[in-house]
């Protein structure tokens, strides 16, 4: 089968260890039979959605996400940077109505609780906090209306 000539890289999401594989002209990616070592084992493709795979190499399970290199050497770039930041910027899902703030700049908040009910399409929908931390700043207070991506909380997250 004829491979198109578009160089691609599968990045083992355990080990972040990096493998060259090649997209054939159906879509489908070609992997080499030797990913762990130099021995070659079946490979069976147990999962597939979008640029993310599961593989079944010799009975064990392993997770790839095959990126070109351009968008792997942004993918490392927004994860360091990810890392060095430790303030979340908590954005509108979708617009809507602000009904409840339930926070306040200061207030130490865990992953999971409430920070704020958004109504949007008659839906009263809760926005939780993703992580352990502080509330940093409150743009937004009970009445106002949001347009989607408006940036409604920071949290500094905890170290």
């Amino acid at each position: 089968m004829n491979t198109l000539n578009k160089q691609l890289i599968a990045l083992n999401k355990e080990s972040n260890k990096e493998y060259n594989f090649l997209l054939r002209e159906d879509g489908k990616v070609e992997f080499d039979s030797k990913i762990l070592d130099e021995i070659a084992y079946p490979i069976e493709i147990i999962s597939n959605h979008q640029n993310e795979y599961e593989l079944l190499v010799n009975g064990v399970s392993y997770s790839f996400s095959v990126e070109t290199p351009f968008s792997l050497q942004r993918k490392k770039m927004l994860t360091s940077q990810a890392s060095e930041s430790t303030t979340i910027r908590l954005k509108a899902p979708m617009p809507g109505k602000i009904l409840e703030v339930m926070v306040k700049t200061g207030d130490m908040v865990k992953a999971g609780d409430t920070l704020l009910i958004l109504e949007a399409m008659k839906m009263q929908n809760a926005i939780l906090a993703s992580t352990k931390g502080t509330i940093k700043k409150v743009l937004i207070k009970e009445g106002d209306t949001t347009s989607k991506s408006d940036l409604l909380i920071e949290l500094e997250k905890e170290v």
